[in-house]
């Protein structure tokens, strides 16, 4: 964050207002997507074994390596079948995280058409 700020500082110094706006763009946009991210609650989620079940075990395979799961039956659940989500107060419309992606959208756009216009000095601090 501080070094986007200076950057930023840097390129109003030098009078590039093309690269000056796009990187404070980028610092408020990226800042309202992280807080909108990071106000989701994280679940995990997983079944619950049956009472007196055996001790468990499960096979997790990928295209090179095999691991062979052994151990009690809530924690090979919990490993095999168990997922994780992030739930959100917009749910099930989530408009936070549309408008979220409209705003990281215009960033793109602005970004792609307007930093070439900008100075080498601000385009160094853009990158």
């Amino acid at each position: 964050i501080v070094v986007s700020v200076v950057a930023c500082v840097m390129c109003g110094l030098v009078n590039d207002w093309y690269s000056f706006t796009m990187i404070l763009l980028g610092i408020i946009v990226s800042g309202i997507s992280c807080y909108v991210i990071g106000s989701g609650t994280f679940f995990f989620t997983h079944p619950e074994p049956a009472e007196g079940s055996p001790p468990g075990d499960g096979i997790l395979s990928s295209d090179q390596e095999i691991v062979v799961l052994r151990g009690e039956e809530g924690a090979v659940n919990s490993i095999t079948r168990g997922g994780f989500s992030l739930r959100f107060r917009s749910e099930p419309h989530y408009e936070d995280i549309g408008w979220c992606s409209v705003l990281l959208m215009i960033q793109f756009v602005a970004q792609l058409l307007l930093i070439p216009q900008g100075t080498l000095f601000g385009q160094l601090m853009f990158v």
